[in-house]
């Protein structure tokens, strides 16, 4: 390296150093004695700080660094299990110091949050596209032989990468029926019953999520829309109904109804027929 990389990269140095503290520096040394280096932050969770990292191959890793708890445990789990595209993949996970450090593969982009704010409203097209791809990650999860709900689904939790592919992140808030039931989410997107006590979840508290997703993505209601529009609006409808019963029931049957978002009123009125979802239940509460 010549004296003028050497000079930035102690000048970089310097500056993550002064930005972090010294808990940052032991940071770095942790990270190091692990194979990473070069820690950028790019965001926080509730519960966890989250960088940019260098591994030894020069790639870029993603590195949440959170207090060791039961739940950081069970999160470090979840995503061993956890195989799907729209998920980031899990890499190694450590702790030291009294900090837990989960690796995984990193996404370079911005969440849907961010997205929103440069942009405003979507396209009623470019909102079925991203939103039939979130659905198809909570497919996932729902249908798996060992199922768990999401029950965390908001905009700062879904990543837009640089090539325009959706994924999912944090699962803090993943539940499978086999734990102890506490109330999680967050208040303006998850489902009403998620903080009622004594009342279970099921698949359609997380199309509830999706309803408001899709929502959002949409943005207020102004004027005249479009045919596409007012079919999105009605799908969000149908999943965020206050009666659990009358909710879209499935992400299958959400993502049913979003592929003939362009179809003939007699496919639109076959696939009501097919899906039926007023009368069909499947919840995991009696």
């Amino acid at each position: 390296m010549d004296s003028a990389g050497k000079g930035r990269s102690y000048m970089e140095q310097r500056e993550t150093e002064q930005r972090n503290g010294t808990n940052g520096i032991e940071m770095e040394r942790i990270l190091v004695w692990h194979g990473y280096h070069s820690p950028v932050p790019v965001g926080e969770g509730s519960f966890s700080q989250v960088y940019r990292v260098t591994d030894s191959s020069g790639g870029f890793r993603a590195c949440r660094v959170s207090d060791v708890t039961e739940q950081w445990q069970r999160e470090c789990e979840n995503w061993q299990e956890i195989r799907h595209p729209l998920f980031p993949g899990y890499v190694e996970h450590w702790t030291e110091g009294g900090k837990g450090y989960l690796i995984m593969e990193f996404w370079d982009g911005m969440d849907l949050r961010k997205m929103l704010k440069r942009r405003g409203r979507l396209t009623p097209g470019h909102a079925a596209w991203i939103a039939d791809q979130i659905a198809e990650g909570i497919q996932y999860l729902h249908e798996r032989q060992h199922p768990f709900l999401y029950r965390d689904l908001k905009p700062e939790n879904i990543r837009i990468r640089v090539n325009g592919r959706v994924g999912i992140l944090d699962l803090g808030c993943l539940w499978n029926r086999e734990e102890k039931w506490s109330g999680a989410g967050n208040y303006s997107y998850s489902a009403p019953e998620q903080f009622r006590q004594g009342e279970i979840p099921g698949e359609e508290s997380d199309v509830y999520a999706m309803g408001k997703l899709l929502e959002v993505m949409l943005g207020a209601k102004n004027g005249k829309h479009n045919r596409q529009e007012k079919w999105l609006r009605r799908i969000s409808w149908m999943a965020t109904h206050t009666e659990r019963q009358r909710r879209i029931p499935d992400m299958k049957t959400f993502r049913r109804l979003l592929s003939v978002m362009n179809a003939s009123g007699r496919v639109r009125r076959q696939v009501f027929k097919e899906s039926d979802f007023y009368y069909i239940r499947k919840l995991y509460c009696p």
